[in-house]
């Protein structure tokens, strides 16, 4: 069987983890592959990975406002409302 070489970016929290979990003899090949057989048997199982509101979760988390922000001045959920706030935005940008 042939074997490629992946190459991955690790931030420096996730490189401190793997170096704590190669030390503590945790293979990361084999973790890789482990993680890869998994999200695949779920893809292929026709289970979707994630549904939309952990999606979304996910990014508010990775990705949160930041402190001090004022409340909005519309509603968010209601879609005229959020299209005429962007349409505003857009218009003071371009000026």
């Amino acid at each position: 069987m042939k074997r490629r070489l992946i190459n991955v970016r690790l931030d420096d929290d996730h490189a401190r983890k793997a170096r704590k979990l190669r030390d503590n003899g945790i293979v990361l090949s084999e973790l890789v592959r482990e993680a890869i057989d998994s999200k695949f048997a779920h893809l292929a199982a026709g289970e979707p990975l994630r549904n939309m509101k952990t999606v979304i979760s996910l990014l508010f988390e990775r990705h949160p406002d930041p402190p001090g922000l004022p409340p909005r001045d519309y509603d968010v959920h209601d879609r005229r409302e959020a299209r005429a706030a962007i349409q505003r935005k857009l218009a003071r940008a371009r000026r």
